[in-house]
């Protein structure tokens, strides 16, 4: 008796629903366009079809800046956490010359990367530029 009340729970909206999709929301259209005699809302000739854009920037410029922002948000914390870690890479070695070089280099590339990320506005603004340059 429970599958019984499942299955009628399911199958009687959409047999409900589908009795009534034929209507148009007029009685006598059995059409199914719901347009009345005058209404243009059936005939596609004089409409345009557009596709919105989800992300709202008006330039390629502008998704870039957007993206950089993302991205700073998450690089900021990988950056710092790099630092730190090239510290303890540091206190570990303990006075040993090959540890000592491998921290040393950890946090050349970790201040590098940051550098490159932090300073990715100016490069996107370099790069516009040299475009711009060219197009016109």
């Amino acid at each position: 008796m429970k599958y019984f009340y499942i299955l009628l729970g399911y199958c009687l909206p959409a047999v409900s629903w589908a009795a009534t999709a034929g209507s148009g929301g007029r009685d006598g259209d059995t059409t199914g366009s719901g347009a009345r005699d005058g209404d243009m809302a059936g005939d596609a000739t004089g409409a345009s079809v557009g596709i919105k854009n989800p992300l709202g920037d008006k330039t390629i410029q502008d998704f870039f800046l957007d993206l950089l922002d993302v991205l700073l948000v998450f690089a900021l914390p990988i950056i710092v956490f790099f630092i730190i870690y090239s510290g303890f890479l540091y206190v570990t070695a303990r006075g040993n010359a090959v540890q000592i070089k491998t921290a040393s280099r950890a946090l050349l590339y970790s201040v590098l990367g940051g550098v490159i990320i932090l300073g990715a506005r100016l490069i996107l603004a370099v790069i516009q530029g040299t475009v711009d340059s060219f197009v016109s």
